[in-house]
């Protein structure tokens, strides 16, 4: 088994969450960290790779420069690494919930350019350019976390699934506090992290 640390998804994002009515947008951050995996949607890093959760913020897919009506739409936000919802400011990109960023870009878990990321059609080219994804640090660190990751693979060491695995404080969305005014797609709770946590079927990691 090789696991890939940086697999991004093969698909468009498809919301299971739909939370509405909160005063202020801070107030998705539960739900947004269920939504996306806990981790950065842009570079795929992990919470559980991060000194705090403080390091990851809540990102407006279109900006509220350019779209203030939609700063509390919750299918507007996206969960991000302080970094990357830095270097993205204000402009627009590819969406994750209109292209897949598995068919943009991908990294390389293997050979001489571990690391690496590469573009795969003009969507990746941009997001790795405003981005910086191909930053001499972020590639570097990308290379260390496969490397790693790949020694506790063969290893069958139990800090694979700590590196690979879910953050201890996995939200509770069914009793998150303040609650939303509606939820258009309640059953994503059963769906929720937590909620598998609770039926016992959390898995031990994820790519």
């Amino acid at each position: 088994m090789k696991l890939s640390p940086f697999l991004y998804p093969a698909s468009p994002h498809a919301r299971r969450h739909g939370p509405a009515g909160y005063s202020t947008y801070s107030h998705y951050r539960p739900w947004l960290r269920d939504e996306f995996n806990f981790r950065c949607v842009y570079c795929l890093r992990r919470e559980v790779w991060s000194f705090d959760n403080s390091d990851y913020e809540l990102d407006h897919d279109v900006a509220q420069s350019l779209a203030p009506e939609l700063c509390r739409d919750y299918t507007n936000l996206v969960y991000s690494c302080h970094n990357c919802n830095k270097r993205k400011g204000s402009k627009r990109l590819p969406s994750p919930m209109d292209i897949a960023y598995g068919a943009a870009m991908r990294v390389l878990t293997s050979g001489r350019h571990i690391g690496k990321i590469e573009a795969m059609n003009a969507d990746g080219f941009r997001l790795i350019e405003e981005l910086a994804l191909d930053a001499v640090k972020i590639t570097e660190t990308r290379k260390l976390f496969i490397e790693t990751i790949r020694s506790f693979e063969s290893m069958a060491n139990p800090l694979l699934f700590q590196w690979m695995g879910f953050p201890k404080d996995i939200p509770d969305l069914a009793n998150v506090h303040p609650a939303p005014k509606s939820n258009s797609k309640p059953k994503g709770i059963e769906q929720s992290w937590f909620a598998l946590k609770t039926r016992g079927r959390l898995p031990l990691f994820y790519e």
